[in-house]
């Protein structure tokens, strides 16, 4: 990659993290970390919400922000965005690209700084400007998600660090939603992508999106049970197998939390089969600028939701032209971030951002990597395509790593205590070996030449002892055995 690449990066980055903590700062007040701690954003936005009642110069503060965020980041588009994505384009490096849906939450941060570890740079689609782009009447709460959104994007502004070769994230520039509105290239692949799917899935005689619902009136049972064995529908926050009805009663309760009155009325009102026809698309849709970020920007896909995951997958296994183009994924890379990301791991998102940092400048990112893939090309050709059983084995030889470091650690501390042992043993009593940390500067005129000797002795180990000490802590399988401890 080119410097004058890298300072295009730097440059768009910093500028769009000033903008959004600018932002953050006018409509609460102080900075994410003051604000609320990850797991408590709703609480801390309804006590907002009440101090904003009582203070109406406040709140009309509150309301400008969003119309200056919005000139902000467009400008921001406009001069730096198109140099920002070709620069992003051209880092030569273990890429991962971010996706399955447009928001970032928890889950999507946790996965993002675990997947540091293993990874060159994870490129972010912005998560901010599809709340800016266009009018979204249909969310019942299109000014909180947007804060939503720059409150955890801004818990990754202590990974902005200069002095790295490659920044380890990059926030790229996005307009999915005036594509989708406005792009007739776009409008023509997402309906060919849905059509797709839908014929691959359910019947082979839909050939346009109109033969979807024409399908689903004229044999209803056969379409629904077909969704069913597929697992073509799986309602938010839950896990693919579910079966359509369950999928259909949790699905309309998080649109009646998330969506407007209005939107939920004109779509129940339609009946079930269109509801579930209408949530089956709106997982595509989101898999479709997925795969064509991953191809522009020549990045390895990464999904971080079991769910999002799932559907991806599916779109993976049938034929369509941008899917074979760029859906052609490396299987072990997956399994690789599967198992980061799973549960199995959690103890890893006890790392903190200053470990991450040191880890990435030493390159024990790239070494990591290696490990991993040599253990995959250990692993049996007919197992390869069982992601599961991939992410089961990665799993497992992060945690005989870990366990082997511990021992190590174990081995080194009792070769050190057993130095001190002697030392003391030496100086007549572990009381005058304790005290020469301490005292040595002062009183090594004073002492008999043994004890000096001694004493530098004791001191000299102790040196060997942090070195040595530091080389452990500070190595990847020393931090997560940190981590695990937590």
């Amino acid at each position: 990659m080119k410097q004058d690449e890298l300072h295009d990066l730097i440059i768009y980055q910093d500028r769009y993290f000033e903008i959004l903590t600018e932002f953050f700062i006018s409509v609460t007040g102080c900075l994410p970390l003051t604000f609320s701690s990850l797991d408590k954003f709703p609480e801390s936005i309804r006590r907002m919400s009440k101090t904003l009642r009582n203070n109406p110069k406040q709140a009309e503060k509150s309301f400008y922000a969003f119309s200056d965020l919005e000139v902000n980041l467009k400008k921001l588009y406009s001069e730096e965005g198109k140099k920002a994505f070709s620069s992003a384009k051209n880092i030569d490096a273990c890429k991962l690209n971010l996706g399955g849906s447009s928001r970032f939450l928890q889950t999507q941060l946790n996965a993002t700084r675990r997947s540091l570890l293993y990874s060159d740079t994870v490129l972010i689609p912005d998560p901010v400007m599809p709340w800016l782009e266009k009018k979204r009447d249909e969310e019942k709460f299109n000014h909180v998600i947007p804060l939503q959104m720059v409150f955890f994007i801004l818990h990754l502004s202590d990974l902005i660090d200069s002095n790295f070769d490659i920044p380890p994230f990059f926030i790229f520039p996005s307009f999915e939603k005036t594509l989708e509105e406005h792009d007739p290239q776009t409008q023509k692949n997402i309906s060919q992508l849905i059509t797709d799917v839908f014929s691959h899935y359910v019947d082979s005689g839909i050939t346009h999106p109109q033969d979807i619902m024409e399908f689903a009136t004229i044999k209803p049972e056969e379409y629904i049970q077909k969704i069913g064995v597929s697992k073509l529908f799986v309602s938010p926050g839950s896990e693919p197998g579910e079966s359509v009805k369950d999928a259909l009663v949790n699905y309309k309760a998080e649109m009646r939390q998330w969506r407007s009155d209005e939107w939920c009325e004109k779509l129940f009102s339609n009946g079930d089969i269109s509801v579930v026809t209408n949530a089956i698309i709106e997982r595509i849709i989101p898999n479709y600028h997925l795969l064509e970020n991953a191809d522009e920007l020549r990045s390895h896909p990464f999904l971080c939701v079991d769910a999002q995951a799932h559907y991806y997958h599916l779109i993976a296994k049938m034929k369509n032209t941008v899917v074979a183009n760029t859906a052609s994924f490396d299987p072990s890379t997956a399994a690789i971030l599967q198992s980061l990301t799973s549960q199995r791991l959690d103890y890893l998102a006890n790392i903190n951002d200053s470990q991450i940092i040191e880890l990435r400048k030493t390159n024990e990112n790239v070494e990591f990597r290696r490990k991993l893939r040599d253990l995959i090309n250990s692993l049996p050709d007919t197992k390869l395509e069982d992601l599961g059983y991939v992410a089961a084995e990665v799993c497992s030889h992060i945690e005989r790593a870990i366990s082997k470091h511990e021992k190590q650690v174990s081995v080194f501390k009792n070769k050190y205590k057993a130095k001190h042992s002697y030392t003391a043993l030496i100086a007549g009593g572990t009381l005058g070996v304790t005290m020469f940390p301490v005292l040595a500067p002062f009183i090594s005129a004073l002492l008999p030449l043994g004890l000096t000797t001694t004493a530098g002795k004791y001191i000299s180990n102790k040196l060997d002892e942090r070195a040595e000490g530091e080389q452990f802590s500070h190595s990847m399988m020393g931090v997560m055995s940190l981590a695990k401890g937590k």
